[in-house]
This record gives structure tokens, C-alpha cells and sequence, in this order.
């Protein structure tokens, strides 16, 4: 009779385990910044990526040092209007403040920097926060994010 009941309870244990390990939100992204301002994206919390020995990689041609940070609002400003000009999504993500970004909106927001390169760089406006203006009134028409600046551990930073 126990090995009847068992039985009959196993499938829904193993279900319920499924299912738990089914409800993760993805990992999330961390972007940490070391004792000489280099900047670390980890899937670990900084004091933890700090403790394995995450290093930043090189930069690819023509992109400041993945090592340093914006000193300055102007500074912030140059690296984006450089980064739009190269087509390089990457160097803007690594220009954003990450902080208490998950998984699924990390990769949307990934996403939305890599639309916003394909086309060339139309305006870039200061005023608060830095607006984006690419595209071509011709072909495939003009695209505009606003971004948030913000200061932090002497580095500056967008935000969404």
C-alpha cells in the first residue's frame, strides 16, 4: 500500500522540481567597476566577479579602453556619437549604468542598441540626458531614444 501511494506521488514531485527550475527569470547582469575604474560585466555581484578574477577584454579597433570610463558628461557624450559612427552596439552597452538589470531585458535593451547603430547618426542633443537622433528621412526613417545620464563612482554613465 505505501509503494501504491509513493507511486502515485512521485510524478508530482518530479513535476513540481520541473516546474520550479522552469520559473527562473534569467540571469542577471552585472557591471562592476574595479580599483582602477575598469569595468566588468559578470553574471556574478561585483564583490563575487572581483573574488574570481573576471577581467575586462580588449577593445575592438577605434573604441576607447575597456578598462576606463567616462571622466565626464563630455567625455560620455564623444564615446557615444563615436561608438553611433562605428556601427558598435557593444561599446554603448558598455557605456550603460546595468545595475538591477534581468536576463530578458538585458537582451531587449541589447537588442534596441543594435537597431539604433544600423543607421547613421542624424543629431545627438544634450539637455538633462543625451537624445539620439539615426536613420535617413529616405530610407527607413528616423529613429530617436532618449538616454539618462547619471554620475557614479567618478564615471558617468546612460541609463534608460
Amino acid at each position: 500500500m505505501r509503494c501504491r501511494a509513493l507511486n502515485s506521488f512521485l510524478p508530482i514531485l518530479l513535476l513540481g522540481a520541473a516546474c520550479a527550475g522552469a520559473q527562473d527569470d534569467g540571469q542577471r547582469v552585472h557591471r562592476c567597476v574595479g580599483q582602477r575604474g575598469e569595468v566588468v560585466f559578470s553574471g556574478l555581484p561585483c564583490n563575487e566577479a572581483s573574488l574570481a578574477g573576471i577581467a575586462p577584454e580588449g577593445s575592438p579597433n577605434g573604441a576607447p579602453p575597456a578598462d576606463s570610463c567616462p571622466a565626464s558628461y563630455e567625455e560620455l557624450r564623444d564615446r557615444l556619437s563615436s561608438a553611433i559612427a562605428r556601427h558598435d552596439a557593444n561599446t554603448i552597452a558598455g557605456m550603460m549604468h546595468w545595475r538591477g538589470v534581468g536576463g530578458a531585458a538585458a537582451n531587449e535593451r541589447l537588442r534596441e542598441l543594435r537597431e539604433l547603430v544600423r543607421h547613421p547618426l542624424l543629431d545627438l542633443a544634450s539637455g538633462g540626458g543625451l537624445q539620439v537622433r539615426t536613420g535617413s528621412n529616405t530610407t527607413g526613417g528616423v529613429h530617436e531614444h532618449a538616454f539618462g545620464v547619471e554620475e557614479d563612482a567618478g564615471c558617468w554613465w546612460l541609463t534608460w
